[in-house]
């Protein structure tokens, strides 16, 4: 079904034909019918156009050297969707044994793959360096660690270490916060990377060691803010932290940068329940994958040449989670009740088959998400309601939500659920999670079963000891 002039459209993935929500050529509603509800819906053909964005963005303002996109595999380790991504030429970036395990599963080279994390154990190391891919460091412990597998193996480890840069010029208050905290003391609360003053001192030793290949440095700030002088000056922290390892080092220069991700998806729900997140205008757009391109790289390569680190044959990485993945998916639940009061306070609930604990970034990163009644996306709202789950906690899942006349049976859909819902779903109240459907444009097909209640259930053991006892009278 082609669009027509008369149809909305929402963007590349969504549009409102008829009064109905579609997701690509197909109907929202039928998804809900066909699949069930609750479910998670992804994009295909949305999520190869952002991936492909990425790659030219990137490749377009840094032609100094090669550019390598590395989605992190942690905000949706779907096996289909990460080989849709192998098949578009990326690596990713994996923390801990099962993300690797996924990355290899879907065949991700492992020259491409950057292996994350802290408190990294022995069988982690073992495996990375079995397979091939880059390990990034997090500590002066893990360089020992790494060392001593190395040898064990007769391999040679390719490693970067994840540095924390000071950010002395962040002082940008962190949408994470109600209170006023800026990104530089949020970003020094987060426990990954090697301690400047200890990356000094281990460095030349790790450099100098056989089993090692010290390719390149890594950091991440994640998504504090949608500024763009903050992620400049982010950049710029890290090219003058480089001049700095240099000259401690004997001339010593990276062969790769990778500036991690933090990126804001263009809807952008993070951290809108904050009350500073709740004064962003509503509508209002984050900035484009072009304009994050400019910036990085432009602060990357000023602060490189004043520090006289050379530019040229510099490999550049970037680490996009909720960025890529975000609005190339969404999240359909059904309407099950309706309440309402008028005293002590006036109240409605729409009451959905789904929770906070399938869209957990409502807790965690207070998330206002974007609801669409599917069957009823091109009438005005008459009504504000809560929308609320089906958990036994508050489960509001979108307070003082504006809504048309929402009736029992109708199909809600919230926008920009791609990254971390899935990944971080949970089974409270022993909920079976939900699965996920891809969409190709009329197409649509399973690539993850739901739970069933006995999957919830199934690492159970009960001790024979505790079956043989009578029941209680």
């Amino acid at each position: 079904m082609t669009p027509t002039p008369d149809d909305i459209v929402l963007d590349d993935i969504l549009s409102v034909r008829d009064g109905r929500l579609f997701v690509e050529e197909v109907a929202a509603e039928e998804l809900a019918r066909r699949f069930g509800t609750p479910i998670y819906v992804m994009s295909e053909n949305g999520l190869r156009r952002r991936v492909r964005r990425y790659i030219r963005a990137f490749k377009e303002r840094w032609p100094e050297g090669p550019v390598h996109i590395l989605p992190s595999i942690k905000a949706n380790y779907s096996l289909a969707l990460r080989h849709l991504l192998t098949q578009e030429g990326v690596g990713c970036d994996t923390f801990g044994l099962a993300e690797l395990f996924a990355a290899l599963q879907s065949r991700v080279p492992p020259e491409l793959i950057s292996v994350n994390g802290s408190s990294k154990d022995r069988p982690l190391v073992e495996r990375a360096l079995q397979a091939g891919a880059r390990i990034t460091l997090d500590s002066p412990r893990e360089v020992t660690l790494v060392r001593d597998v190395a040898r064990e193996l007769h391999l040679r480890a390719r490693v970067r270490f994840r540095l924390r840069p000071r950010y002395e010029d962040l002082g940008q208050p962190s949408d994470f916060h109600d209170e006023e905290v800026s990104v530089r003391d949020a970003a020094q609360a987060y426990k990954p990377g090697i301690p400047t003053e200890e990356l000094l001192k281990i460095g030349p030793d790790a450099m100098a060691a056989p089993e090692l290949d010290v390719t390149g440095v890594m950091v991440h700030l994640g998504r504090h803010s949608t500024d763009l002088e903050v992620w400049r000056r982010m950049a710029s922290g890290v090219g003058r932290l480089i001049g700095e390892l240099r000259d401690a080092w004997g001339g010593w220069e990276p062969t790769e940068i990778d500036l991690g991700g933090g990126f804001a998806s263009p809807r952008d729900p993070t951290a809108r329940m904050t009350s500073r997140g709740s004064k962003r205008a509503v509508g209002a757009l984050a900035p484009t994958v072009e304009e994050y391109a400019q910036v990085l790289t432009d602060g990357l390569r000023g602060a490189l040449i004043h520090a006289r680190v050379a530019t040229k044959g510099k490999v550049l990485e970037v680490e996009p989670g909720r960025g890529l993945y975000a609005d190339a998916g969404l999240h359909l639940t059904t309407v099950r009740n309706i309440k309402s009061q008028t005293e002590p306070v006036p109240r409605t609930w729409v009451e959905v088959d789904t929770t906070e604990m399938f869209l957990l970034d409502t807790l965690i990163e207070k998330n206002r998400w974007t609801p669409i009644v599917t069957e009823k996306a091109a009438t005005s709202p008459v009504q504000t309601a809560d929308i609320v789950g089906i958990s036994c906690g508050f489960d509001v899942i979108v307070p003082d939500a504006r809504l048309p006349l929402v009736t029992v049976g109708d199909h809600i859909a919230f926008l920009d659920t791609g990254a971390y819902q899935d990944a971080t779903a949970a089974n409270f109240n022993a909920m079976p999670r939900p699965g996920t459907v891809l969409v190709n444009g009329g197409e649509a097909e399973v690539i993850k079963q739901a739970e069933t209640i006995e999957d919830v259930f199934r690492r159970d053991i009960v001790p024979a000891r505790l079956q043989a006892l009578p029941p209680v009278r």
